[in-house]
């Protein structure tokens, strides 16, 4: 497999990986909310716990915390979702009751032969015991690692069996219940290595843990520079995954750890940085907040008089967009492709920001825009820690004014022809597109058709049409596709035109950046396929919708 076939598989896998991530916003914010709401220095006597209130929000805390307990589960679940290539929904349903039946395995085997694997399987679930509680089920605490595992293990077998032809006297067991007998046969074997191995690799987790406490400010630095150097290739996740959702630095991640204790620690007024260090690993969401603040500012400040009104259209809403929810990738595309080194000088100085905030006090769960900032520190910060909202708002601006400077003098001292720059007074500069690429083919407008529809049919127009695209997928802000021939692309003029805000490519992998609406772009982009002649008995592997 050459170079770029293994990273597309890369990113194929890590958009997978991040299906789950879609249900957290809601269930943060609610656990934020409600948080708030039963904290009495906030709402006084109503947050008393014998008052009505306090059990109603109280109650919808709890299941609020339905995500965050179940990761596992859900992780196992996203797989097949993302990378069966037929049946999505039913390659997930074998997943879940394949991974079920490991645990209940495994809790067997531990119960018979504990002791002989090295494990004291009579301790309470979790602490220091290495046990956990998976789906009611006391087991190993395998983290999200095994749940991946066993998730594309039984993507794998429903790949390669779920259309297999059984004799009609075996018809009954073929389909969905052959891929499911061949997991639960295959389940014994991983769970005997599970009982086998993880108490080993478990103490190897907990060196790795101190490793990273001790590594202190420049492990911090590095895991902001890497996770936003790698953001245009999709491959990020697989570097603050284990960090936010796995046991890299806290069992059970950072995010769970965080929105759990964090209202126990704003109570104490021991300073925050020495109640939890370790939180200095989730700050990077600055990066999105004040860096994205200081480039953007700068494209708009080194375009020509002339182009200024049409440059303010491209930048605010990218600023606003960035700042808000942390969805970087509108202003990054607008400076990545006309001078990669200045995405470079924003991680530098965006990953020097989040060492600086947690060396001076201020840390937390920091991973998207102001809303995380705002609900799950700051709000927190305000009677014990209030100090730290001043702190973090002058180190912010005053790091996003560093890299408006220093933006602004490299696009003029090397002329970088970012927007509003160019030779041509009438040439496109917006980020979005007011009229679609098939409308101005036709020249008039579709009737009866939504935005992101019309975008859809012209973006597939420009990659070649549908007996071009091989797979198709989506995260957050990108559509995701793996074309059959790259020279039958349009250039990145033509896809503009449709309405891409940026084109990322690696030879047959394209992510093509539509913004926010890219999940119903990829819903009508995979109707649009559908229509083209014999392309319902084509295969089409659906990768990850976010």
């Amino acid at each position: 497999m050459s170079k770029r076939n293994i990273m597309g598989a890369f990113q194929t896998f890590g958009g997978a990986m991040a299906v789950p991530i879609a249900f957290l916003p809601f269930t943060g914010l609610l656990l934020a909310i409600t948080g708030l709401l039963t904290m009495p220095d906030v709402m006084g006597g109503l947050a008393h716990p014998d008052s009505n209130f306090y059990k109603v929000m109280t109650i919808i805390k709890s299941g609020g915390w339905t995500i965050f307990r179940n990761f596992p589960l859900l992780f196992c679940m996203a797989l097949p979702v993302g990378l069966a290539r037929t049946g999505q929904a039913r390659a997930a349903l074998v997943a879940f009751f394949a991974y079920m039946a490991y645990n209940y395995f495994t809790n067997s085997m531990l119960t018979f032969w504990g002791p002989e694997f090295g494990v004291d399987f009579s301790k309470a679930v979790g602490g220091s015991s290495g046990l956990a509680l998976v789906g009611g089920i006391k087991t190993l605490d395998t983290s999200i690692v095994f749940s991946l595992i066993i998730g594309g293990v039984v993507t794998w077998v429903h790949n390669r069996f779920f259309e297999k032809k059984l004799p009609d006297y075996l018809g009954i067991f073929q389909g969905m219940s052959l891929v499911f007998i061949i997991s639960f046969f295959v389940m014994l074997p991983m769970a005997y290595l599970t009982c086998l191995l993880w108490p080993k690799v478990q103490l190897g987790i907990n060196a790795m843990q101190s490793m990273y406490v001790e590594a202190d400010a420049l492990g911090m630095w590095m895991l902001a520079f890497v996770e936003r150097m790698l953001v245009p290739t999709g491959l990020h996740r697989f570097v603050y995954f284990p960090f936010f959702f796995g046991p890299a630095v806290v069992d059970g991640g950072l995010y769970t750890h965080w929105i759990e204790n964090v209202s126990t620690y704003a109570a104490s007024t021991v300073p925050l940085v020495e109640q939890f260090p370790a939180a200095g690993y989730s700050l990077y969401g600055n990066i999105s907040v004040f860096c994205s603040l200081g480039a953007g500012l700068a494209i708009y400040a080194t375009a020509k008089k002339s182009q200024k009104r049409k440059i303010a259209a491209l930048v605010i809403p990218a600023i606003i967009t960035a700042m808000a929810v942390g969805i970087t990738e509108p202003i990054e595309f607008t400076y990545l492709f006309v001078a990669p080194v200045l995405y470079l000088v924003n991680a530098l100085i965006g990953a020097t920001l989040c060492v600086v905030l947690y060396l001076c006090g201020v840390v937390g769960f920091m991973g998207g825009g102001l809303n995380d900032i705002i609900l799950f520190n700051w709000v927190f910060y305000a009677k014990n820690h209030a100090h730290l909202i001043w702190i973090h708002l002058g180190l912010g601006l005053g790091f996003a004014a560093l890299n408006f400077f220093v933006f602004r003098y490299m696009i003029l001292r090397f002329n970088f022809l970012t927007p509003g720059r160019g030779e041509d007074e009438n040439e496109e500069v917006r980020l979005y597109t007011k009229q679609d690429y098939r409308n101005k083919q036709s020249g008039a407008p579709v009737a009866g058709q939504e935005p992101d529809r019309l975008k859809a049919a012209a973006i597939l127009q420009c990659v070649g049409g549908y007996t071009n695209v091989d797979t198709i997928g989506n995260c957050q802000t990108r559509l995701r596709l793996v074309v059959k021939d790259p020279a039958l692309v349009a250039d990145d003029k033509a896809m503009k035109q449709a309405g891409a805000l940026g084109v990322m490519r690696a030879g047959k992998n394209l992510q093509v950046v539509v913004g926010l609406s890219a999940p119903m772009v990829r819903e009508y982009f995979e109707q649009e396929f559908n229509k083209g002649p014999g392309s319902a008995s084509a295969e089409l592997a659906a990768a990850p919708a976010v």
